[in-house]
C-alpha cells in the first residue's frame, strides 16, 4: 500500500547500531528499519529452515495490514489519527485484515492447518514467495553469524547462576 518503504539490506554488524538509516530520527527511517527486520526474519527463517533438526520448522508470518495494533502509536498526530480512525475500515476490504482473521491465520499456521513446510513465507492464510531479495543465502549466514557473535558476547559479561 506504500505506507512502508522497501528494506535497506546492510551488513548486521551496521544494522545493529542504532543511526543504521539515513535521517535516523525521521518516520521515514523508522519504516525503513521496520521493513529491513522482516526482510531479516525471513532470512533467519531460512538459516534456521538449514539447521534445525527434521520435524522442527520454522515458518515466517506476515499477518497482512492489521489495523488496529498500535504499530503508529509513536507516529505524528495525523498519521494516529489516520491509523485510529480511518485505517480500521480498510479491515472490511480485501486490503486489510482485522486482528481476529489476523490471529485465526497465525493459529492455523502454528496447529498445521495451513501447509508450510519449514522455511516458508506463509502471507495470511497460505504459504507464498517471498520477495526475491528474501533468498540469499549468503546474507542469511552473515546474519546467522552475526546473531551468534551479538549472543556470546552478551552471554559471556552476564554472570550465569548454577541450576540445580
Amino acid at each position: 500500500m506504500g505506507m512502508v518503504p522497501g528494506p535497506l539490506w546492510k551488513y548486521p554488524d551496521v544494522l545493529a547500531r542504532t543511526g543504521a538509516f539515513p535521517r535516523a530520527h525521521t518516520t521515514a527511517a523508522g519504516r525503513t528499519a521496520y521493513s529491513t527486520s522482516k526482510l531479516a526474519t525471513i532470512y533467519l527463517v531460512h538459516e534456521y529452515a538449514r539447521r534445525l533438526p527434521a520435524g522442527i520448522d520454522a515458518v515466517t508470518y506476515n499477518p497482512g495490514f492489521v489495523p488496529g495494533t498500535g504499530l503508529a502509536r509513536n507516529a505524528g498526530p495525523l498519521s494516529r489519527f489516520a491509523m485510529r480512525r480511518v485505517l480500521p475500515l480498510m479491515a472490511l476490504t480485501p486490503f486489510a485484515n482485522s486482528r481476529g482473521v489476523a490471529g485465526r491465520h497465525l493459529a492455523d499456521v502454528v496447529l498445521g492447518a495451513t501447509e508450510a513446510p519449514t522455511g516458508s513465507y506463509v502471507d495470511r492464510g497460505s504459504a507464498a514467495r517471498s520477495s526475491e531479495e528474501s533468498y540469499d543465502p549468503q546474507r542469511e549466514r552473515e546474519l546467522w553469524d552475526a546473531a551468534e557473535r551479538f549472543t556470546a558476547a552478551h552471554t559471556r559479561s552476564v554472570p550465569q547462576s548454577p541450576c540445580r
